[in-house]
């Protein structure tokens, strides 16, 4: 089949080339002559039809041979680029020719390129200032508009009928905000006014309208395939109340955020801007508690946060310093997903540290409410884990291919089922506490490290708190950082005449309790800890806590105001009275740990019964319970201390000395039992009655 299109190929050329020949003698001497007549003619015609079949196949093989349009392009390298220049090729030392490309050299920027993009940069600026200035302005005619309304009336008259205006437009967009959304552009521009009567009307009247036409879900922005899709008039029209909504609820949060920023003691601040500070701080803390679960949350948080980075220096600002805190607890308190709490801990987080904690102890207070960690186990999923063995390849479903992807599938619409619906699932409530935990305590290192002595005691509050979910890796870090301040705060009082003061009482005994809170919830398997320093610590604190005349005081006793203190600053955080404190240190020492001993019993308890003689009627009542239970659990050898009868030992009790292991307690007598059976309390004089019979 081959060798005849090869020899038809071959005839046609021949053919072709007798045409060429033909046609050179048509244009010769013989053109000048007729080839035939009219019945000549006809005896040609089917010459011609078999001349136009030859061509028809000489044509078709001419295409065939043919070259196609990709192979006349010139060859290309995947390296074709711009930035790459063919060089000259190298000979390898194995003989091989070698490619070289390299880098193309920039050409260097001309004087009239450089001039054409800074006039291009400064039209754009122009045209940014023109826009401005536009919407200035519009702004100022507006504003004319509306005072022309008022240009005629008393000042008086003036005031009541912008009243009535913004009565109307607010009940107007309660009434029904979808068909009256328009008005609420018109009373948000009222509340940016130069006057500053209409300002501060149209600012506080817009958080009712908010809190009523606002849902309570996130609204989120269409995309591009949405607004292009048809849709009925009924769903044309939510979206548009929606598109308004959301527009004119960033623009009043930008504009809260903004008056927020001035405090009263801002240099070149006008008393507008100061009073438009406090009442939009008033109307973030009402958005906040009533929107939370509206767009822009995390903006209003930010105002909050912001105000309360900085201690009041007046009356209004400490009200709303005050309101501010009371929000952010309140949030924190009914939280129970954890997304709210981990929003409101990073943005505290990141302001303490940008102030370098130069804040008050309010502020880390706030933590305190963290309720999202009451249930949190950090130790639970790994023992569960460890737990819970592997299905084996038999023991599992099986599922072919199709059903399979039908399971995905199904994963996949749940997934954004529940996001459509703001729904929180467990693994991601419990990754919101482990990230919440972890910013938690990182901040507590990082202040306790730093030391700053108006945190201390809140910070090792919330440590005692949330002390049992620190993590191993972080232990070591916590112990060291509390034994050092217990340790500085003793020696610092021991080396100089001063005593030791209240506040520095409750730190010591704070990081006593937290130190033994840190190790309470760890697996023994993997750590077993000594903490005698600690157990030191509280031993010798021991006598100056009972001369401390507030031993029962906390900042939520009843009592009068120190006149000559500071009236903002709150009282210490502490919402376990030192008298408490004491008591939950005690029983960490000796029903918590397994490294007491009975010779620490016996020092303890002889040195608390000399307290006992200064303690007041409370504290030496629960005082008393301790000591019973302590001696139900060392029973044999508490008796001894009760009976002044000779018995065989070394030495004398020595209370003067710090180390409880040297004071020789075990040849000490409880003679102030017999003191306490007189007290003025019945109460006392009963209990210490009771101790002295059981131990006969």
């Amino acid at each position: 089949m081959a060798k005849r299109k090869v020899k038809r190929s071959v005839e046609i050329r021949q053919n072709k080339r007798q045409k060429q020949e033909d046609s050179k003698l048509d244009q010769g001497l013989f053109n000048k002559y007729s080839v035939g007549d009219e019945d000549g003619d006809e005896d040609f015609e089917g010459f011609d039809e078999l001349e136009e079949d030859e061509n028809d196949e000489q044509q078709q093989f001419e295409d065939d041979d043919e070259e196609q349009d990709y192979e006349l392009k010139p060859r290309s390298f995947q390296e074709n680029s711009e930035d790459l220049v063919e060089g000259l090729p190298i000979r390898s030392l194995d003989g091989k020719i070698q490619r070289v490309v390299r880098k193309r050299e920039p050409k260097k920027q001309t004087e009239d390129e450089k001039k054409a993009e800074e006039e291009a940069e400064a039209e754009l600026k122009k045209l940014k200032a023109a826009e401005k200035a536009a919407a200035e302005a519009k702004a100022k005619v507006e504003a004319e508009e509306e005072e022309d309304q008022y240009k005629d009336l008393t000042p008086e008259q003036r005031i009541i009928q912008t009243k009535e205006d913004i009565a109307t437009l607010a009940e107007k967009l309660i009434e029904d905000p979808e068909e009256n959304i328009m008005l609420l552009s018109r009373l948000r521009r009222m509340s940016q006014s130069k006057n500053p009567i209409t300002s501060k009307l149209a600012l506080l009247s817009l958080v009712p309208v908010f809190k009523s036409i606002s849902p309570m879900y996130k609204i989120r922005a269409l995309t591009d395939t949405e607004k292009r899709e048809k849709v009925t008039r009924e769903v044309a029209k939510l979206r548009f109340f929606e598109e308004n909504l959301v527009l004119n609820y960033k623009n009043y949060v930008d504009f809260l955020s903004q008056k927020t920023k001035i405090f009263m003691n801002t240099p070149k601040a006008s008393e507008l801007d100061k009073e438009l500070g406090l009442l939009a701080t008033g109307a973030a803390c009402e958005l906040a508690g009533s929107l939370k679960f509206f767009n822009f949350r995390s903006d209003l948080f930010q105002i909050l946060v912001r105000r309360i980075m900085r201690k009041p220096s007046s009356d209004e600002e400490f009200e709303r310093f005050q309101q501010c805190v009371t929000v952010l607890e309140s949030e924190l308190l009914e939280d129970n997903d954890g997304d709210l709490s981990l929003d409101v801990v990073r943005q505290l987080n990141k302001s303490m540290k940008k102030r370098e904690f130069k804040v008050d102890e309010a502020v880390v207070n706030v933590l305190l409410s963290l309720q999202i960690l009451s249930d949190y186990d950090p130790y639970g999923g790994a023992e569960e884990g460890d737990e819970k063995p592997k299905l084996k390849k038999k023991d599992r479903v099986h599922l072919s291919k199709k059903e399979r992807k039908q399971l995905k599938e199904r994963k996949q619409i749940e997934a954004e089922m529940r996001v459509a619906e703001q729904a929180i699932s467990a693994e991601e409530r419990e990754r919101n506490q482990a990230q919440i935990l972890k910013l938690l305590l990182m901040l507590y290192l990082e202040i306790l490290k730093s030391r700053p002595e108006q945190l201390m005691a809140p910070v090792l509050e919330g440590l005692a708190k949330f002390g049992h979910l620190v993590n191993v890796d972080l232990m070591g870090d916590f112990l060291q950082v509390l034994r050092e301040i217990a340790e500085d705060l003793i020696e610092t009082t021991s080396t100089t005449t001063t005593t030791i003061t209240s506040n520095q009482l409750r730190q010591i005994m704070l990081c006593v309790v937290t130190s033994f809170s840190l190790v309470d919830n760890i697996p023994s398997k993997k750590v077993k800890l000594d903490l005698k320093k600690f157990v030191d610590y509280l031993y010798s604190i021991l006598p100056i806590l009972s001369q401390d005349t507030e031993i029962e005081f906390s900042h939520k006793t009843l009592r009068l105001m120190d006149p000559l203190s500071n009236k903002f600053v709150k009282p210490n955080v502490n919402i376990s009275t030192k008298s408490e404190l004491l008591l939950r240190s005690l029983d960490s020492i000796f029903f918590q740990s397994n490294s007491n001993s009975s010779m620490r019993a016996l020092a303890f308890t002889k040195r608390l019964y000399s307290n006992l003689l200064q303690f007041p009627e409370k504290t030496s009542i629960a005082t008393l319970k301790f000591v019973e239970k302590l001696k139900s659990r060392y029973e044999d050898d508490l008796k001894s201390l009760y009976t002044t009868e000779d018995r065989v030992a070394n030495g004398v009790y020595q209370p003067e000395v710090e180390d409880l292991e040297r004071s020789n307690a075990q040849v000490a007598v409880l003679w102030e039992n017999v003191l306490l059976e007189k007290h003025y309390c019945p109460a006392v004089a009963m209990g210490a009655k009771s101790l002295m019979k059981k131990a006969k």
